[in-house]
């Protein structure tokens, strides 16, 4: 019988449960990794850090999943899904959780962002552009290219863009 490996996989939680499932699953003994960010939060009288998910909706498993481990992760109800691939539980590299891992504990000011890639339909959410929408054309570390087409007549017109102050459309 061949031994299987542990691998990484993502859970897909309910909206502000992440830390309950994260608990409930450690106390089964599964190994969990909640990428939490170092965010300030304001209160009445002072300012103070909070830990809040990196990626909000999912934490990470590493565990063989055979089925009752399966069924265990799915008990909570802040779970809605393993995240799939092609209809099997997607494998995440050790490579990827490490480099989260690495980037939150060396950051502060670490946020989300948008997943984008070339040819994603994009609009600006901030700035003197705010609420033109268009595709991208060129992903970069800090300037993207933005293409805004003309539908029927087509005729485009590309510019320049701060990486942060677009978002997908949904």
């Amino acid at each position: 019988m061949s031994m299987q490996r542990a691998a990484w996989y993502a859970v897909y939680t309910r909206s502000r449960h992440e830390k309950q499932v994260a608990a409930f699953l450690e106390r089964q003994q599964i190994e969990v990794f909640l990428p939490l960010r170092r965010a300030w939060s304001t209160r009445q009288d002072r300012k103070v850090t909070i830990e809040i998910p990196a990626l909000p909706g999912y934490l990470f498993v590493r565990c063989v999943l055979y089925p009752e481990i399966r069924a265990l992760i799915k008990r909570p109800t802040g779970v809605l899904r393993l995240v799939e691939n092609v209809g099997q539980p997607a494998v995440i590299p050790d490579t990827q959780i490490e480099s989260l891992r690495r980037a939150l504990a060396h950051s502060f000011n670490a946020e989300g962002h948008p997943y984008l890639k070339v040819g994603d339909r994009v609009r600006v959410a901030r700035g003197p552009m705010e609420g033109t929408e268009g595709y991208l054309a060129r992903v970069a570390e800090n300037k993207h290219r933005l293409v805004i087409a003309v539908d029927y007549v087509n005729q485009a017109l590309s510019v320049e863009i701060d990486a942060n102050l677009v978002e997908p459309v949904e």
